[in-house]
């Protein structure tokens, strides 16, 4: 929806300066183009781009201010429940200048205990509530990280942004070379805690940071991803029929597509081809009369185009598609990771997400629907399916293997392998980012009166934790880019909730019929339930693909492209050394080493991309 900015300056007196507050918010534009605000005052500086999607009228532009002019809120997101929470207010006798839900979120915020009133926030959100009498700043982030927020803390300033370019304006920024570390080990990037950035930390989805001028800010969290869990209705899921499940599962998702379609502009969907996005678009369809649909068509064996025709002939609805090529996996690296912020390995979907964006904006839609979040919460993934009892024999070798190294003559001649050092140490560069969370989620779990949890009746959790929010992260920052916003049916709360606590055998179902990964088994059984009611067999069945291209792993680099290239620089490097590297990493490890070079060059030393493209197209191929 928007772009945001604030920066509270401890030292008494300082005033923001304000062509660097207009610069900022020339940095944060494509957040958005509608208009900007800036506020600066006596240790406080606030800006806002405005993509304007309820209340188009400039009666709603931010910076907004309360009627007394002591609270302002600079806010990016969206509240899907507004009206709701509208109806309560005016029924206290509080009257509204706006039809926005930026003035409902402020005057929630204002007359309303802070905890509460963001439990009850349906949507995705990261805002700056400004007390003026106070000179104190309020930063709070959704519970599921839609909206990104980057923060610097230090003794004389605190900073507070969507995304951590605008701070180069105000602090030199440097690499973080244990991030930097964990990623060259494996790990898929930071999507809370440390960044690629020495001191520019994420805020963590569901946290509060409260400060002062002159005062240590105070973090605290309003949501956690373990609060999801619910022993109660753990118990009273396993009691019910699958068939009310899947009637509680729709009625749930029906009415969140319902709210998230609410917008002044025009709302559009992405389809993938999918039974996510595809029964999402179905579920649109009985409410919006004219949805915009729009494909990335990855040319190749696995293009999914023909999937999302399909859908689009069955809703009667006109499919516009973007085709990517292999080069385009080349040519658009440095877009992709300017607006990343960190390399992207880990979801080479990126390239295509930029350039459906990109089609999106050119057909004059602001927000789009997405099947995003289906497969963390119901297991989507065909490794899971692993951990079903009916795949015994795939865990058989493992246990041979752990057996057989507790017997002392074993051991002797069959080293035990040094993967979790390795791992360790990863997970110790990244500041275990993904590990504690995951371990005080089990330890919650663990304390209720339940009988003894299994890993895959809380994966789902697991998926939240992490993974989902990576792939946000790509969402968000990479639609926005284009001045699109992404919306997500799949994650309204009480929806996720309803997946988290429902049994295993809901999501992961022994099945003899349709297309699968596995025999007998279908992931992501309840959603195609529910899709079965909406879209024909040959789509509310069909098995999940990964990534349709493996352009990456095809990707050739010449060695003259790390000759005097900046990973030198990085780490202190000869030519020598950038050889020996060459002659002896693995494929993958180059390809890290390509982005980490791409990211120095852009987001780091801030050179020209075409700079670093020309480099690219010269020496960088990939394979037919």
């Amino acid at each position: 929806m928007c772009g945001i900015f604030g920066i509270l300056y401890h030292k008494s007196g300082t005033i923001p300066n304000k062509h660097l507050l207009e610069d900022t918010a020339r940095i944060l534009s494509h957040r958005g183009p509608d208009n900007y605000g800036i506020y600066a005052d006596s240790g406080i500086g606030l800006v806002h781009t405005r993509l304007s999607l309820l209340d188009l009228n400039p009666r709603s532009n931010q910076p907004f201010w309360d009627k007394d002019g002591r609270y302002c809120l600079v806010y990016n997101g969206e509240v899907y429940n507004f009206e709701e929470l509208r109806n309560d207010l005016e029924k206290k006798g509080i009257l509204f200048r706006t039809t926005s839900d930026t003035e409902v979120l402020l005057e929630i915020l204002i007359h309303g205990n802070t905890n509460s009133i963001l439990q009850r926030l349906e949507g995705m959100f990261a805002f700056v509530l400004y007390d003026k009498f106070e000179k104190s700043l309020m930063v709070v982030r959704d519970r599921f990280g839609i909206k990104p927020l980057y923060i610097y803390d230090a003794d004389d300033m605190f900073i507070c942004s969507s995304e951590v370019k605008t701070i180069d304006n105000y602090v030199k920024l440097e690499p973080d070379f244990l991030s930097i570390s964990s990623f060259l080990q494996g790990f898929s990037g930071p999507a809370k805690k440390h960044t690629f950035f020495k001191n520019i930390k994420i805020l963590p989805p569901g946290a509060v940071v409260k400060i002062g001028i002159g005062q240590a800010a105070q973090y605290s969290s309003f949501f956690t991803t373990s609060d999801f869990w619910d022993q109660n209705q753990v118990e009273e899921l396993k009691k019910l029929h699958p068939k009310k499940v899947i009637d509680r599962t729709e009625e749930f998702l029906l009415n969140s597509v319902r709210k998230h379609l609410i917008a002044d502009a025009p709302v559009g969907a992405l389809c993938s081809g999918g039974v996510d996005s595809s029964l999402v678009m179905a579920m649109a369809s009985k409410f919006h009369s004219n949805l915009a649909v729009f494909h990335a068509d990855v040319k190749g064996p696995c293009s999914e185009y023909e999937a999302a025709l399909l859908l689009s002939r069955h809703l009667k609805l006109d499919l516009k598609s973007v085709e990517v090529c292999d080069q385009h996996f080349i040519e658009y690296m440095p877009d992709v990771i300017e607006h990343y912020e960190h390399p992207f390995v880990y979801h080479p979907s990126s390239i295509p997400f930029l350039m459906v964006s990109k089609l999106v904006q050119e057909n004059g839609i602001k927000a789009v629907l997405s099947g995003e979040g289906s497969d963390e919460c119901y297991l989507g993934y065909s490794y899971l399916e692993n951990e079903h009892p009916l795949m015994f024999y795939r865990r058989v070798p493992g246990y041979i293997r752990t057996f057989m190294q507790k017997i002392p003559k074993i051991r002797a001649i069959i080293p035990e392998c040094n993967c979790n050092t390795r791992n360790f140490i990863m997970n110790l560069h990244n500041r275990f980012e993904v590990l504690l969370e995951d371990k005080m989620t089990r330890e919650k779990i663990e304390k209720s009166d339940l009988n003894k949890i299994a890993n895959r009746d809380i994966r789902t959790l697991d998926l939240l934790n992490y993974h989902l929010c990576t792939l946000l992260h790509r969402n968000d920052c990479l639609g926005m880019a284009a001045s699109i916003e992404a919306r997500f049916p799949f994650l309204d709360h009480e929806l996720v909730k309803l997946a988290v606590n429902m049994p295993y055998k809901l999501k992961i179902h022994f099945s003899l019929s349709a297309e699968k990964t596995y025999p007998f088994l279908q992931e992501k059984w309840i959603v195609r339930q529910v899709a079965t009611r909406y879209l024909p067999l040959q789509l509310s069945q069909r098995q999940k693909l990964g990534f349709p291209t493996n352009a990456f792993e095809r990707m050739q680099i010449s060695p003259a492209y790390f000759l005097g290239s900046s990973i030198a620089d990085l780490f202190e490097l000869t030519t020598k050394d950038i050889q020996f590297i060459l002659e002896n990493a693995d494929h993958n490890t180059i390809i890290r080493l390509l982005h980490l070079d791409v990211w120095n060059h852009v987001c780091l030393n801030r050179r020209p991309k075409r700079l670093i493209l020309n480099r690219m197209r010269e020496y960088v191929a990939i394979q037919r």
